[in-house]
Formats: structure tokens, C-alpha cells, sequence
């Protein structure tokens, strides 16, 4: 129920949205979005494919002269946050468990001159992600690719291949 009711409510969202972001904003009018809140800057630009649907919240952030595409079918689980500022592509029939953060920047802390570094980020499509995954800058995921629950993703993951991250506590004094 809750799932066609997302969807008639995308009915009055994705003219909303377009009506609020103008030609920053491209979507299909059938998604089966709720507690989503999207913001594009200016120079920024977000293009949504049909029937993308999430589970609880789900952030969109396109700033300064980012560029986010988001293929159609896509699966957000609760508390996703994609925040792009250079270029992040995700392909068609992606799924992505809880507590996702895909982020394609990074901050300079230490003042070297490029305040928010950054990389593109492309995930082809049927791309699983576990929860509590981190995605960052610069990485490129394969068709059909696994991603373990709890990694973070700093290296390029081949097409079909399964990634899971296995850390070690670090700390020092």
C-alpha cells in the first residue's frame, strides 16, 4: 500500500520539483519516493530515471557545478545520503541498503588551495550495496557488482566482483 501510495504522491513531487529547480532537475514522473529532500545548486544538475523508491529518508545533494544520474529501478534503504559535488552516475536496477553514503569529494582540512578535492564516481547497474557502506570519491563499481555491508569503498570494484572491506582498529596517541 505504502508503495502506490509513494507513487501517486510523486504525481504532485516531480512537477513540484521541476517547477522549484527548473532545468537542473530531470525525472520520470512514476517514482516511489517519501521522505526524500533534494537540493541543487545553481550550477548543478540531477536527472532521476522511473520508479526509484526508498525506504525512510533519502538525501540528494547536487552542489556547486555537480552532475548526479540516477538510473531507473534503483532501491534506496533507510537513511541514504548521496551528496555530489563533481560527477556520481548510478545505472539502472541498483539496490542499496541502510545507512548509505555515496559522496564523490572530499573536505580540505588542510587548506591547500582546493577547498572540496574531488573525483567522479560511477555504479553500473544491478549494483548491490550492503548496509553501512561508504562510497567515495574517484571509485568506479561494475555491472552487476557486490558490496559487503560495512565497507567503505576507496578502490574500483570490476564488473561482478564482491568487495567487502576489512578494517583494523588503529589507534594512536
Amino acid at each position: 500500500m505504502s508503495l502506490i501510495f509513494n507513487t501517486v504522491k510523486s504525481l504532485f513531487l516531480v512537477p513540484f520539483w521541476k517547477l522549484r529547480f527548473g532545468g537542473r532537475f530531470q525525472s520520470g514522473m512514476l517514482q516511489g519516493l517519501e521522505k526524500t529532500r533534494i537540493e541543487i545548486d545553481k550550477g548543478a544538475k540531477l536527472s532521476l530515471g522511473e520508479k526509484i523508491q526508498n525506504r525512510g529518508t533519502l538525501y540528494i545533494g547536487c552542489k556547486q557545478k555537480g552532475r548526479l544520474q540516477i538510473g531507473g529501478h534503483c532501491f534506496f534503504n533507510i537513511n541514504s545520503s548521496i551528496t555530489c559535488m563533481n560527477e556520481i552516475t548510478i545505472g539502472e536496477y541498483c539496490k542499496f541498503g541502510n545507512n548509505l553514503v555515496i559522496v564523490d569529494h572530499d573536505h580540505d582540512f588542510q587548506d591547500t588551495g582546493d577547498e572540496f578535492p574531488g573525483e567522479s564516481i560511477t555504479i553500473g547497474n544491478r549494483v548491490w550495496v550492503g548496509a553501512d557502506c561508504v562510497i567515495l570519491k574517484g571509485v568506479s563499481v561494475g555491472d552487476g557488482a557486490v558490496i559487503g555491508a560495512g565497507s567503505i569503498v576507496r578502490r574500483d570494484v570490476p564488473a561482478g566482483g564482491v568487495y567487502y572491506d576489512k578494517r583494523e582498529a588503529v589507534i594512536s596517541r
